[in-house]
Formats: C-alpha cells, structure tokens, sequence
C-alpha cells in the first residue's frame, strides 16, 4: 500500500474513534432527573452514569417512599436505552418490604419485563453480582439493596462499585435502607422522606384519591456539586421529577402543616 494511501487510512480510522468516542461520552455521561434546579446542582447537569449513587430512607416509616424514588431513578437512567435494569437483592431480603411488585413499578415508569431481578445467597455475593453486571455492560443501570450496617458494605467494597461504573459508564444505585451507612466512595447520596402525594384536580377532594407521587429528598452529598432538599413530584409520564418547592423556603407553619397531612392521611403517602 502507497505511503499516503496508508496515512490517509490512518487518518480515516482516527477520526472515526474519536467521533465515536466524543458521542459515547455525550450520551453516558449524566442523566438529567427532569428537574433544573436539582439537575443545576448536579457536577454535568444531571447525575454522573458512571458513578455509585445511594439512596437511604430518612427513617423506617420511609422505606417505601425510599424505594419508590430508587425505581424513580433507574426510570431516569434507562429513560433512552433498550437494555434492561439489573435489581439486586438476597435471598432473604435485608429489609422487612417485601418483593418488589410489578404494577408498582411499572406505575413509576419501570416495566417489569425490563427487571432482571437477582437473588444471591449474601450481602458480599450481591456486591459481586453487582460488580460483575457492571462489567458486563449488559444493564442500563444496577441497582442493590443492602442495609448500611452490613459488615460486607464498607469502604473497600463501594470503590470497586465505583470503579466498575466508571469503566463502564453504568450507573449503580445502592439502597441502604434507613441505617447509617458508613465510609463510601459515592458520588451522590439521597435522604428520602414520604410527602403528601398530589391532590388530583378532577376528582372531588373529598375521595382523596392519590395523585402523583411526592417525596421529600435531600442531596446530602455531591461531589464536585452542591447539597440542597426539595419537595417533588414524578411524572411516570415523561420519567421526569419536577420541583414543588425547595425545602428551605418552606416556613415552619407549613412545615408542621405538611407533619399534620402526613399523620391524617397515611394512606395518601408515597409507597
């Protein structure tokens, strides 16, 4: 082959690495929640796929709101992919919920033919399938439920989550029920709280039937972002959370008005 001929093969071929490269990095390298002022404060606008993310209830009663919004998340995450979401939990599952429920999450915008739920033996046998998935690039997102006070979630074991989501540019979501967890390497980490689900417009209040899905959630932390707490609302719809308001400008009546609705109304909380 002619020398120029051979250099401008050469050249063909580099362009079209880095073309595909620039492109990979385009789509893998955050996904927006539909929010502006949470996705604002997120490092890339959105939350980083490549990353480990946690997700804890801000208490017992919270599990469920917890849970909903973890299935809220992996809605995010695959909202432009075709490739199922990897649910990891152990065979005896680490929090008194139950199993997940498939017109629950598909209500939340996660089809339940799109969960490939798994059922390891352990905690450190869930952390290996959560590992191994990741560098599978077989899964939009990987998301494992452990509690926070297990012996085999420490911090040696959140860095290789971490650096397994950053080879594969595939977001990881950890649900640690309403313990503390403690040393992680997690880009991100959610407290999340039940809320008064939205009053729907076309029905007499009276019947006080559910409307969309609320939360109260703080980003606790953000590396290379910032901190901050809303009250939002889900749009199975779109797969997008929008902002209520943001928690700090919340005054203290509405606050003890918003603990009065949720202690009438229990059954109209997030589960």
């Amino acid at each position: 082959m002619p020398v120029a001929e051979k250099e401008h093969l050469i050249a063909e071929l580099k362009a079209r690495i880095a073309g595909h490269v620039s492109g990979t990095e385009r789509i893998t390298s955050a996904f927006p929640l539909g929010a502006p002022e949470i996705d604002g404060v997120l490092p890339g606008d959105g939350m980083k796929r490549g990353a480990l993310h946690e997700v804890a209830a801000a208490a017992y009663r919270d599990m469920g709101a917890a849970t909903g919004f973890l299935a809220s998340l992996a809605a995010c995450a695959s909202r432009n992919s075709t490739l199922p979401v990897l649910w990891c939990e152990t065979v005896r599952p680490p929090f008194d919920m139950g199993r997940l429920y498939g017109p629950g999450l598909s209500a939340f915008g996660l089809e339940p033919e799109r969960i490939v739920l798994a059922l390891p033996p352990g905690d450190a046998d869930c952390l290996w399938a959560m590992e191994e998935a990741l560098h599978s690039h077989a899964f939009a997102a990987v998301i494992g439920e452990i509690d926070g006070r297990s012996s085999a979630l420490n911090l040696t074991a959140t860095r290789r989550l971490q650096l397994a989501a950053e080879a594969s540019g595939t977001p990881v979501l950890l649900f640690t029920g309403h313990a503390q967890a403690g040393a992680s390497v997690a880009v991100t980490r959610w407290h999340v709280a039940s809320a008064p689900s939205a009053v729907l417009s076309y029905v007499d209040e009276k019947e006080m039937l559910p409307g969309a899905s609320r939360w109260r959630v703080a980003l606790t932390r953000s590396r290379g972002g910032q901190s901050g707490s809303w009250l939002v609302e889900w749009n199975a719809m779109e797969a997008a959370l929008s902002v209520v308001v943001r928690m700090e400008d919340i005054s203290s009546e509405q606050e003890v008005a918003v603990r009065r609705e949720l202690a009438i109304i229990p059954f109209r909380q997030t589960a």
